[in-house]
């Protein structure tokens, strides 16, 4: 499979230099911005790469340079390293003059078997590579149906039915035109039979369908100018009469039918805002056929909607952003506003800030109840749960904060009350108590499971169980009597990511920070992990600040411990912070049972009755 891995720009409207690079492990790429920044500037750039025909020197070098300076480089220069098969590198680079192409040029940057790093390609090597390669671009404007048909007929549909009777069908509406509507539309509509069971998962009413306009006259100008492609939703037939989301959303959805029927070729799909005139619900079935798409195809997209953009681990997300500055130039003496767009950084503090401005990043509210709910000790928990949830795209149930683990009980007999008497037609809820495997944890969960045993919750589907630590482990309920652990929900966090939790709360107090692989290390041996990552946390703290660490106290039983856990979990902010997102994907790797146990507690299918 062919991807791309880098791709450079220069010189392309407002793109004096943009450098993307692209990991490759994530087949899903967005790029976002403000209004202007030069999103579908970087796709267009693609595109031309692609298609250098489409040049056009006086629109697609900057206005600054084409119109003013002239002065050194002015036109246009694409390159893109694609990565083979997930071990050798191309580098193809265009260079474009006024008078459109100049030159490509092509390497090897390693190739199995050779010697050399680097082998200089002849021109029929790129060309040939290049021909491996089937390219879409889906714009936000100005698309053509007719387009995307003739290259559905003499592409893609020869592919799939090359020994079958489409090829047969074909031959005889090029050889006769007394039998070009029976065959032609036979077959596009075949191919809007394909596409209907999925549109109808938009709206129950809607589907495709292709008719002819006008007599025939031959068969490229039946293909490109009378051939209707129309929507059915009840009413009239023309596409040009449905709303432009509708119009769009028909068209990505051919894109996807098209590229499900390749099979000798690598796929590179390029939409620009995917989210235009279409509302969230839309959005997100989009969103979700997109991420199916990737398995075949590597997509960029650029959008404006969070729906399309992976807020938490800011994989492949690449923000940009736009500098307007004024310059002069005495040989035209004319001023000139010199657009640039830049890469903003999101490892530092000001780009993390500029993507959650950007994306209007809140907190969310939820309802109160709902048929599954997780009832824990504390807003810590409930806070490292959603957001581990979130990061790992988990579906959220409701999440009640008991304050204190001794407060469960009377959350209980609330809504065992409640349900007690309201409609019996209404299902009781599933509740599920997460406790902490510490002393006040095993004292609550022996008490209700010995309240439920005698059947005081039966108006509720009750489960108690103990929140596991990173490993996965918690005791079983026949061994809680020879349980002495102090493990709270900070154990269940990834050691490392807990770590850098405390440093950050360390340098705002003005403190040395703690060795986070030593205590990362220790906190797997038996000697101390029964003490919980709290007790390693506090001791380094205060080895590390021997005459400042008591400012700070992360175990005692006061209500200024609680208030130091509760900042922690204050720093526990992953949508934006790709410092959090990148620790929490290695430790991922490394400790399985967090993401395992998550996925099996979130999902209501294994507690629901």
């Amino acid at each position: 499979m062919i991807k791309i891995k880098s791709f450079t720009i220069k010189r392309y409207r407002s793109i004096m230099e943009l450098i993307i690079n692209v990991d490759e492990d994530n087949n899903y790429i967005t790029i976002c911005g403000e209004n202007n920044a030069g999103k579908t500037n970087s796709l267009r750039a693609v595109d031309l790469f692609f298609n250098p025909e489409k040049y056009v020197a006086e629109k697609d070098s900057p206005n600054h340079k084409y119109h003013g300076s002239r002065g050194g480089a002015v036109f246009p220069e694409i390159t893109i390293e694609f990565l083979v098969d997930g071990k050798d590198r191309i580098k193809i680079k265009r260079e474009f003059n006024n008078d459109g192409l100049n030159k490509t040029s092509g390497e090897k940057l390693k190739v199995a078997g050779l010697r050399d790093k680097k082998h200089k390609m002849q021109e029929k090597e790129v060309v040939a590579f290049l021909k491996k390669i089937q390219f879409f671009f889906v714009e936000s404007i100005n698309i053509s149906l007719p387009k995307l048909i003739n290259g559905m007929i003499d592409e893609i549909y020869d592919l799939e039915y090359e020994k079958s009777q489409f090829r047969g069908l074909k031959k005889e509406l090029k050889d006769s035109f007394d039998n070009y509507i029976k065959g032609l539309l036979e077959i596009l509509n075949k191919l809007a039979n394909e596409i209907n069971p999925v549109f109808k998962q938009y709206k129950e009413d809607w589907g495709v369908g292709f008719d002819l306009t006008s007599d025939i006259t031959k068969f490229r100008d039946l293909i490109t100018d009378d051939v209707l492609f129309y929507i059915n939703d009840q009413s009239n037939k023309r596409i040009d009469a449905k709303g432009a989301g509708l119009q769009r959303l028909a068209y990505i959805l051919l894109h996807f039918r098209i590229i499900e029927k390749i099979s000798n070729k690598s796929i590179i799909l390029l939409i620009d805002e995917p989210d235009v005139y279409l509302h969230q619900g839309l959005q997100k079935k989009l969103y979700d056929d997109l991420q199916k798409l990737t398995n075949k195809a590597q997509t960029f997209v650029t959008s404006h909607s969070q729906v399309f953009i992976d807020t938490y681990t800011l994989k492949n997300v690449f923000l940009l952003d736009l500098d307007i500055n004024l310059r002069y130039f005495d040989r035209k003496k004319q001023h000139f506003n010199v657009l640039e767009t830049k890469l903003v950084n999101l490892d530092k503090e000001d780009g993390a800030k500029k993507i959650k401005e950007y994306l209007g990043i809140t907190e969310e509210d939820y309802e109160l109840l709902e048929n599954y709910n997780l009832i824990v000790e504390g807003e810590t928990d409930k806070k490292y749960l959603e957001e581990l949830a979130s990061f790992f795209k988990l579906n959220i149930p409701k999440i009640i904060s008991a304050n204190g683990a001794d407060n469960i009980e009377k959350y209980l007999d609330f809504y065992n009350s409640f349900y007690q008497n309201i409609d019996q037609k209404i299902k009781v809820p599933t509740i599920v108590i997460l406790l902490d495997n510490d002393n006040k944890g095993r004292e609550v969960f022996k008490k209700l499971i010995s309240i439920k045993k005698k059947g005081k919750y039966r108006f509720l589907n009750l489960e108690v169980q103990f929140i596991p630590n990173f490993l996965g482990e918690r005791p079983m309920d026949e061994n809680v009597e020879k349980i002495n652990s102090d493990l709270q929900i900070e154990d269940f966090l990834y050691p490392r990511v807990f770590c850098f939790l405390v440093n950050e709360l360390l340098k705002k107090k003005g403190l040395k920070l703690i060795n986070v692989e030593e205590i990362s290390k220790k906190i797997e041996k038996p000697a101390h992990k029964d003490r919980g990552i709290l007790h390693m946390v506090e001791n380094e703290k205060n080895d590390t600040n021997p005459d400042s660490g008591q400012v700070l106290n992360f175990v005692s039983s006061s209500s200024a411990s609680e208030q130091v856990k509760s900042g922690l979990s204050g720093f526990f902010k992953i949508k934006g912070n790709r410092n959090i997102s990148q620790l929490l994907l290695a430790e991922d790797k490394k400790y399985p049972q967090v993401r395992n146990f998550l996925e099996n507690i979130l999902n209501s299918k294994n507690y629901i009755k």
